[in-house]
């Protein structure tokens, strides 16, 4: 049996100088390909685990403990309604609007957001200043250079910023509670400082309502004081009247003048009636008719004398009744408006009441027994986790760049 001669290579891998024995080896990773996975570990390596495991270092042998003291209360005003004494449902609150007189306290948002801006504020950094040494609480040994207030005489506005990150009012709209968060690097530091804040807002509360009682009042008292004043000068014109006119009450004289004139007027009347009555049977020349006529005339001088004194000169009784009318007038309404601007002074004098606002606690601030911060393990894996993606989307960014250029 004759063999048939071994098959050659065909005439395009002739061609190319490569094997049969190499064009049947599986494939193998490019050299390009290889450096660029070893350089993104090194990548991965150099810019997530570093930052990570310093991250780490940090919170394990360098961070210091910051400890929390927590107070809650609330901003309230006095108001006339019912069922707001129980709003929150605590024996406290219904307590508090017992001592109130049983006026109800409700809560009030707008006093609440301007304490929640006061805390925030430079005021309350100047006002704490005079009560406690910030600087010395927030640089004490056992804070960490990282953690700690930074300047040993820091500037107003540094030293805010650095409050506003150790101190946090929360405010809750619909139940009205205030929290509010104190840090610091003991714990009877931060149960100290949160009840200076707390007692300052108490004081910077008590500043608003007595500012808003005065402001309503002191209008009403101001318009009080002014009828009293004419009050008082329609008196003294009134007894200046008297004293000058030698008269208590014109109007009486003058109803006693008429009175009298009147009295006058029916004895004429009678007298000459009377003596009609004698001339019929007497003589003219009779001494009882010349008497009767002597009465006559006496009775029309008198009249004459006291109707000109009630309508003629400058005492005259007309007169001296519409000066003392007047007078009586003027004194009546001076009486009325004090009347009414003293209604209007109790009734400022309870609205204020009802618009005054107070702190009541809820929660007083509490000593802290454990450090709830730095949160080592969360923060770490916080970090882990951020660069991780930070870097797989560049990664896909500069490999994504590298393809569309090829």
């Amino acid at each position: 049996m004759k063999l048939s001669p071994p098959t050659r290579p065909s005439e395009p891998l002739a061609a190319s100088g490569i094997s049969p024995q190499a064009a049947t080896r599986p494939d193998r990773p490019k050299p390009g390909r290889r450096r660029r996975r070893i350089g993104a570990r090194w990548w991965f390596v150099l810019l997530v685990v570093l930052p990570t495991l310093l991250t780490a270092g940090y919170y394990a042998g360098f961070a210091a403990n910051i400890y929390e003291s927590e107070a809650r209360f609330q901003v309230r005003n006095r108001s006339g309604g019912s069922g707001g004494a129980m709003d929150m449902g605590g024996g406290r609150i219904a307590a508090m609007a017992s001592a109130l007189g049983g006026v109800s306290a409700r809560p009030s948002s707008e006093e609440s957001q301007a304490v929640s801006a006061w805390i925030d504020s430079h005021a309350a950094i100047t006002a704490l200043q005079r009560e406690i040494d910030l600087v010395e609480l927030w640089r004490r040994p056992e804070a960490d250079p990282i953690a700690r207030l930074w300047w040993e005489e820091p500037q107003l506005e540094w030293l805010l910023w650095y409050f506003r990150r150790r101190v946090e009012v929360v405010f809750d709209a619909e139940t009205g509670v205030m929290t509010l968060r104190a840090h610091a690097f003991r714990p009877d530091d931060a149960q100290m400082l949160a009840q200076q804040v707390l007692r300052l807002s108490e004081e910077l509360v008590n500043t608003l309502s007595a500012r808003t009682v005065g402001d309503a009042v002191r209008v009403a008292q101001e318009d009080v004081a002014k009828a009293e004043r004419r009050v008082i000068a329609a008196r003294e014109a009134l007894i200046a009247f008297r004293e000058r006119e030698q008269a208590f009450d014109p109007t009486r004289s003058a109803t006693g003048a008429v009175d009298n004139i009147g009295r006058l007027e029916s004895l004429l009347a009678q007298t000459r009636a009377e003596l009609q009555e004698r001339r019929a049977f007497m003589r003219a020349d009779n001494p009882q008719v010349q008497v009767l006529a002597n009465r006559i005339a006496a009775l029309q001088e008198q009249i004459a004398t006291e109707r000109g004194r009630m309508t003629r000169g400058s005492e005259a009784v007309t007169q001296q009744v519409a000066g003392f009318e007047r007078l009586e007038l003027e004194r009546q309404l001076a009486d009325r408006e004090l009347a009414s601007t003293t209604a209007s002074l109790e009734a400022a004098r309870t609205d204020a009441l009802r618009q005054q606002v107070f702190i009541l606690r809820v929660a007083d601030p509490q000593l802290p027994e454990w450090a709830l911060y730095p949160r080592a393990t969360f923060n770490t894996l916080t970090v882990f986790v951020s660069l991780s993606v930070l870097f797989g989307v560049g990664w896909l960014l500069i490999v994504s760049a590298r393809e569309h250029a090829n």
